[in-house]
Order: C-alpha cells, then sequence, then structure tokens
C-alpha cells in the first residue's frame, strides 16, 4: 500500500485508484492449500502473459503495429482504471452512484457486472481486452461481495437476479474469504514472488526495454509524461484527450530503476517472531521475591528498561516501577535482567502513612507508593485502570466521578479531569496512548485526548477538524467567550472531554478506542454493543448482544465480545458482521483480562476460578439505533464451537476462528489477576492471585536477539552489574 501512495494512488481518485495483484489462481478447489505453488498466480508476469496462447497474440499486436505516432503497446486496456475500481466496488456506496453516473443513468448489463470470483478470474486470463487486476478492498472488506443495500442490479440473461458475489468452494462466506485471501497474500509463497509483481507495476520493468521483454507494454496515454496536456490548443481535443487519459487507465509513477529487493523469509525477520508463533517453546520464570513485586496486580505495563505494575487497590492503588533488560541472559539461566522497584517505607510519604496505618511488622515493611483516591463502590479494578506508554497511570472508579492522571515514580496525582455525572466503570487507552475513552453509570462513553509529557514542544496528533458536530450537552466549551478556558485546558495532559458519546441505556462496564480505525466500542448489560465513531463522535452502529461483560478491538478490525454467564466469545467486524462464536464448555471459572496481540490476529486470554463480573439477565436488548430496519444479529443462529478450558490457565486464541490453539496452564490458586505483553509481543508477564509475578518467553529467540545486538554492534552497560545485584 506504501507504495501506492508514493506513486500517486490515492483512495479518492478512482482513476487513480489503489492497484494491488491477483494472488491466487485456484478458484475451483474446496479446500484452499497454501502450501501448493500451483495455487498461486505467476508474479512474475502481468496478467495479459499468464495464459500462454492469449500471450501469443499480444506479441504478434505488438510486433506488427505499426503507426508514425502511437508507440508500439501489447495491451490496448489497462490493469487499472475508474472502470475496473466500479466493477468491483459497485455494491457499495459512494461507488454504487458513480457506477450509475459511469453508465449514463443507469447500471451496466448484469451479465458484465461482477458476480462471480471464479468467472472473474477466467476473464482476466482468457479474454484479449481484460488484463485487469484487484483493489485493495478485496483483502479487507468483506461487504464488496455482498449487496448490503439490496439494491435491484438487474437480471442476467438467464433470469437470476444480480446479487452477491458467488464465492469459491474454499470460502465459508465473505469474512472467510477475506480472511484466506489475506493469508495468502501475506504467504511465504507469495513474500518470496512479489518483488517481481512490483517490478512490473511500480519498477524497472514497467518501461523501456524491460518492459518490452517481460511484455508488460500498455497503450502509450497511461504512462505518466507521454502527453503534454498544455501543447494541444484546441479545448475540446483536450478535453477529450483528459478524459481518454482518466477513464482508459493510468500506470503509477514509476519509482524504482533498478529490481526491487527479495523479500525476507518470514524466519529471518526477528520482529516478527512473537510468542504466538511457537507458544509450545515459551518457558515460565517466576521472578523472585514476590512480597517485593507489588502483586496481585490490576495492570501491568511491559517497555524495554521497565515494568510497572498497579496493584488491586484501585484506585488507591500502589504503584511499582520495576527495571528489567529483556533479551540479557542473567548468567543463572534466566534470559532477562530483572530489579525490583524503589522500596517507599522509608520515604517522607511512606513514613506518613505510617502514620495512620499504626506499626506494622517487619515483612510489611517493604511498601510501595500509595496513590491518594477514594472508591466508588462496586467497581471491578482491573476495569479502571490503564498504564500509558509513558509508564503513567489513569485510574477512574472515583467517587468524585474523575479521572486521574498518577505519576509511576511516586503516585503522586499528575492531574484530574472530570466530565462524567457519576463514577468511571470502565476505561481503556488506544494502543499509542493518544486517546483515553471512560465508560460511567451516568450511562455515557467520553473521549479524552492524552498528551504525553511536555507535549508542549512536541507535534501533537492530529485532532478532529474544529467544524465537527457535536453531541448534545457536551462540556466541551465551543463559544467565542470560551476560548480563553479552552486554550487553558490544552495545556493539560488529559485534553477534553473531546466528544460525550451516548446511546446506552445503563451502566457502562466495558470500552475500547482503536484510532486507526476511527472506532470507539463500549458495552453494557442494557443495550448490546455500541460502535461510535471516533472523528465525529456520532452512533454509527449497534450490536445486538444479549450480554458483553468484556470488549475489545483488534488492529486488524476485529471486535471480541466476552458473555460470562453464557461463557461465550463472539468476534464480529467492525461494520457489526458476525465472524465466529465459542463456547467455553466445560468451563467452570471466569475470565480475569483478555489481551490483543500487535498484529491483532491473537488473543490472550487469563482465566480464574470466579466470576469478576456482574452478571444479568438480559435476553430482551433494547434497539435504538438510527437504522431501525437493520436486522437483528442472533449470535445463537452462527455456527458455534464448544472448547474446553482448564481454569486457571491462559489461552490463546486465534481471532477469526476463535479457536484456542495453546494454554499455559497453572496451578491451583494461581488465578489469574492480569497479563501484559511487551510491544514486540516477544515477553508475556502474568500476576496471579497467590501474588506470584512471572514471565513467559522463548529462551532461543532471546539468543537470536542477543546474537542480532551483537552482529550490529550493540553496546550497553547492562541493567545490572553483577548477577548479586539481581539477587537482591
Amino acid at each position: 500500500m506504501e507504495l501506492n501512495t508514493l506513486s500517486g494512488r490515492s483512495y479518492n481518485d478512482i482513476t487513480q485508484y489503489p492497484v494491488f495483484p491477483w494472488i491466487i489462481a485456484d478458484y475451483q478447489s474446496k479446500v484452499l492449500n497454501l502450501d501448493d505453488p500451483s495455487a498461486f498466480r505467476d508474479l512474475s508476469k502481468p496478467v495479459g502473459a499468464l495464459n500462454p496462447e492469449r500471450l501469443k497474440k499480444f506479441q504478434e499486436r505488438y510486433s506488427t503495429f505499426e503507426d508514425p505516432i502511437i508507440p508500439k503497446f501489447h495491451y490496448g486496456s489497462h490493469y487499472s482504471s475508474a472502470g475496473t475500481v466500479l466493477y468491483y466496488l459497485f455494491r457499495m456506496e459512494p461507488f454504487t452512484t458513480l457506477s450509475i453516473q459511469l453508465q449514463g443513468g443507469k447500471f451496466d448489463h448484469a451479465d458484465r457486472m461482477f458476480s462471480d470470483l471464479s468467472g472473474t478470474w477466467d476473464s482476466v486470463v482468457e479474454d484479449m481486452s481484460d488484463v485487469k487486476e484487484l483493489v485493495p478492498e478485496m483483502f479487507y472488506l468483506p461487504e464488496v461481495f455482498t449487496n448490503i443495500n439490496s439494491i435491484d442490479f438487474g437480471t442476467t440473461q438467464l433470469g437470476g437476479k444480480l446479487d452477491s458475489v458467488e464465492l469459491p468452494p474454499w470460502a465459508e462466506n465473505p469474512v472467510d474469504f477475506v480472511h484466506k485471501h489475506r493469508k495468502a497474500l501475506e504467504s511465504e509463497h507469495v513474500s518470496t514472488h512479489l518483488h517481481h509483481w512490483i517490478d512490473l507495476i511500480f519498477g524497472y520493468k514497467q518501461r523501456g526495454k524491460d518492459a518490452v521483454m517481460a511484455n508488460n507494454v500498455f497503450f502509450y496515454i497511461t504512462y505518466e509524461g507521454t502527453v503534454d496536456i498544455d501543447k494541444i490548443a484546441d479545448p475540446v481535443q483536450r478535453r477529450a484527450m483528459q478524459d481518454q487519459i482518466a477513464y482508459f487507465g493510468q500506470t503509477p509513477s514509476q519509482l524504482l530503476t533498478v529490481p526491487h529487493m527479495k523479500r525476507k523469509s518470514l524466519r529471518d525477520v526477528l520482529q516478527l517472531q512473537t510468542i504466538f508463533r511457537n507458544p509450545s517453546e515459551l518457558k515460565s520464570y517466576v521472578l523472585p521475591n514476590p512480597e517485593r513485586c507489588n502483586v496481585p496486580a490490576s495492570t501491568m505495563l511491559v517497555s524495554n528498561d521497565s515494568i510497572v505494575v498497579v496493584d488491586i487497590n484501585v484506585p488507591a492503588a500502589h504503584v511499582a516501577l520495576h527495571q528489567w533488560q529483556p533479551n540479557t541472559p542473567d548468567g543463572q539461566g534466566t534470559p532477562f535482567l530483572f530489579h525490583h522497584g524503589r522500596n517507599a517505607a522509608s520515604s517522607t510519604s511512606g513514613a506518613f502513612m505510617r502514620m495512620f496505618k499504626g506499626s506494622t511488622s517487619s515483612g510489611e515493611d517493604y511498601e510501595f507508593p500509595r496513590a491518594i483516591g477514594f472508591a466508588a463502590s462496586a467497581i471491578r479494578s482491573s476495569a479502571i485502570v490503564a498504564v500509558t506508554c509513558d509508564k503513567d497511570i489513569i485510574t477512574g472508579g472515583h467517587a468524585d466521578c474523575s479521572v486521574k492522571l498518577i505519576s509511576p515514580d511516586g503516585a503522586r496525582t499528575i492531574e484530574s479531569a472530570s466530565g462524567h455525572l457519576a463514577p468511571v466503570t470502565c476505561l481503556a487507552l488506544s494502543p499509542d496512548s493518544n486517546y483515553l475513552v471512560t465508560g460511567s453509570r451516568d450511562t455515557t462513553v467520553i473521549l479524552w485526548r492524552i498528551h504525553q509529557a511536555g507535549f508542549i514542544h512536541k507535534k501533537n496528533p492530529p485532532e478532529p477538524p474544529p467544524a465537527t458536530p457535536r453531541t448534545p450537552r457536551s462540556p466541551l466549551p465551543t463559544s467565542p467567550s470560551s476560548m480563553s478556558n479552552l486554550l487553558e485546558t490544552r495545556k493539560c495532559r488529559i485534553e477534553g472531554p473531546m466528544h460525550v458519546l451516548r446511546g446506552h441505556l445503563g451502566e457502562v462496564i466495558s470500552c475500547a478506542v482503536g484510532p486507526d480505525l476511527g472506532l470507539v466500542v463500549s458495552s453494557s448489560n442494557m443495550s448490546g454493543v455500541l460502535l461510535h465513531s471516533l472523528r465525529t463522535g456520532r452512533l454509527i452502529k449497534k450490536i445486538h448482544v444479549a450480554e458483553a461483560h468484556a470488549v475489545s478491538l483488534s488492529s486488524q478490525g476485529i471486535i471480541l465480545v466476552w458473555s460470562e454467564s453464557k461463557k461465550r466469545l463472539s468476534s464480529f467486524t467492525v461494520n457489526g458482521v458476525p465472524i465466529a462464536t465459542s463456547v467455553l464448555s466445560p468451563f467452570s471459572g471466569g475470565v480475569s483480562c483478555i489481551e490483543i496481540s500487535m498484529d491483532g490476529h491473537f488473543a490472550l486470554i487469563g482465566t480464574c476460578s470466579s466470576s469478576n463480573y456482574k452478571c444479568e439477565d438480559n435476553t430482551e436488548v433494547a434497539d435504538h439505533e438510527p437504522n431501525k430496519s437493520s436486522r437483528k444479529v442472533d449470535i445463537s443462529e452462527q455456527t458455534e464451537i464448544r472448547q474446553s478450558v482448564n481454569v486457571p490457565s491462559i489461552c490463546f486464541v486465534d481471532l477469526h476462528k476463535l479457536k484456542v490453539f495453546h494454554t499455559l496452564e497453572l496451578g491451583k490458586g494461581q488465578d489469574i489477576t492480569a497479563i501484559a505483553l511487551n510491544k514486540e509481543n516477544t515477553n508475556l508477564l502474568v500476576s496471579t492471585a497467590d501474588k506470584g509475578l512471572m514471565v513467559f518467553t522463548d529462551p532461543a529467540l532471546s539468543l537470536k536477539v542477543v546474537d542480532q545486538m551483537l552482529r550490529l554492534g550493540w553496546e550497553g552497560d547492562g541493567l545490572l552489574q553483577s548477577s548479586e545485584s539481581h539477587r537482591c
């Protein structure tokens, strides 16, 4: 996609739309075998050269064509044009309207429209006038294959109504097709050969002798710079030439004049070797002196040099800032170095606290700084705390209905912000820590902007447009008389409220935010799962589920929903389309925490022996979505898989099928209270109810990282200077 952008292709221009390659050549088999090279298209050849018999005709055209003005060419049509884009996307707006406009006020004949993937593939390898490639949506948007707006596209010559696209036998539904299509694009075979296609479209085989040798020459007006519009004096001819260039097709700007490098094998890319690749190789390492680890934890953050642990007493929680250095063997069999955080018992604040607590036994002398807070009742501690990328802690659940920003090195209150009329019952940070969403008993969800320390001297992330309509009764001042207050607000670390998101009829119990997706997800027992626009704050869609005790949002656009009483995991697309359903049975415990992988394909689920959620019987969910005619999604109608899960354990889940593909089982009494992944997803930190703190990692992978560091000339003093420091 980056190459498309660099070459001037844009989603905003259908005449220069991003172009993606045909990847799969097998649209007949019942099972798609991605280990079979014959299942893939030959990426070293343009579409027009895939069929040897047809290629001979193109080559003959090239060799026999003679014209004093028009240069020779193989193909009279193009692989990317406005017609190609509308051919694939006409089932969705605004492409439906654009398709009607392109055809003079009506749809094209149904037999010429996109109805069958297998038939389209046959056409591009056999038809002399059809050499089109694909559009990006074919790899991430299942809605392009369905007639979601129930439009009458006409009738074919055989009398059938044109509706949704007929998928190959190996695809169960549009969501499954997109998943497998994307998987094929990212497969080892395509990674090995994709650079050849890049050379044809963006590289040195796009023009000149190399293009001729590669049978890759198109009509001359499709190339950048071959026609000087300014030199055409006649306005009618100029307009005709502009229209011809715009709608005939345009070759991307040439980016490379030398061969593109071959993509590395997945096995050779160390950054992609996460714990999800080989979970059976993980080993556990229990951190020493658990009484000095500040556990059991409600949440944790693992960075490259430290570990932040917040205990379960949120909002008046103890905060520990431990030091560690991953991928650095300590000489005693542990592939990392670890040093406990500073003891606050001897500090001034510690002495001040002991004045009220009285004398403590020697076993309790080791105490971490504690935040000041007065908790509201009956709120789950792990739902109202998060740690930013700057290691600051954000807490909710305060009796004064505020959210507070806490420092990690002394648990000092840096800042307090208010916007809710009742205590905050859940909160979540975006992966980049730029956005915060909070849910409350007042039934609203508020979107905040979080600024890094010293943000005044740094470039801020882009803000929503100032003309954006705001939700009713938004506390954000907008009148000119309030501009001074607004400027004052912008100096705060917690900026907002940016939007007040409405639609819930009861207490909001879980929320998530994805800036890249432009989406805020929240749930309540009374209203199911609601999706709001991050940019406008408006309600986009409602997912009708009877219970949603926890929601998570994947970077791949997958919404994960957990129902505690039904022991059910459900996944949906960002457009509310059900993907999969999994019931954990037999399963005698509950889910205490969920962590999504960096790439958005997997989830880690921590289990415990007892439920942490308030389960209510709400079989009827009120319908207050703007589009009243939308069909209610009955999860029970989807194909469920049933899986047995032991307690306590950590389950590795594939988000597409919701299948548990690996389990880390812990001992009796070791209920999971919190889990955390480092940014690279190579280390998993686990806190247990019996005050244990352990790290799961692959020691062989750590050695590979160390070896790479040494090869790159990495130097470091190390976190600790001796193993004796490690044992203290």
